[in-house]
């Protein structure tokens, strides 16, 4: 909790008791932000009451963690499917959207199409905005790598 008072500037410390939304949700981004720096796995249970809160989206799609099952080495769903003939690694992917996907989850996806995926994970809204970072990823890029280095 202090930490979030030094990281948001608030000259009272904060209690979970009587704090304002946007404070709960700033402790819940930088608990969330600590748990994937410091790989620390999260039960199915935990990941599911999550699945809606955007930080947790966010940071699992970054850490290509499913956001459904948690799974590790997850890969990056496309909202929209980027389609053929366009080569993925020179295209701009700001303006899309992704989530990271586990292999089987990414395949049943294309299997049952995106609106019965989302509907049975409950994905509504859910789906992650491309920004810089995930843009470079989505390229190949990890901190200025390629990930197939």
């Amino acid at each position: 909790m202090d930490y979030v008072c030094v990281l948001y500037g608030y000259d009272k410390g904060i209690s979970l008791s009587d704090c304002t939304r946007q404070q709960a949700s700033q402790i819940i981004e930088v608990t969330l932000d600590w748990i994937f720096y410091n790989d620390i796995p999260l039960s199915y249970k935990t990941s599911d009451l999550l699945k809606n809160d955007k930080s947790y989206l966010y940071w699992s799609t970054v850490n290509r963690h499913c956001v459904i099952c948690q799974k590790p080495h997850a890969e990056l769903a496309h909202y929209h499917a980027v389609g053929r003939g366009r080569n993925r690694r020179k295209i701009n992917h700001i303006g899309n959207q992704v989530l990271a996907l586990c292999p089987n989850h990414h395949r049943e996806q294309h299997q049952i199409g995106m609106d019965s995926f989302n509907e049975k994970y409950k994905l509504h809204d859910s789906w992650v905005d491309v920004d810089e970072r995930l843009n470079r990823m989505l390229k190949g890029e990890t901190n200025g790598r390629s990930i197939m280095d």
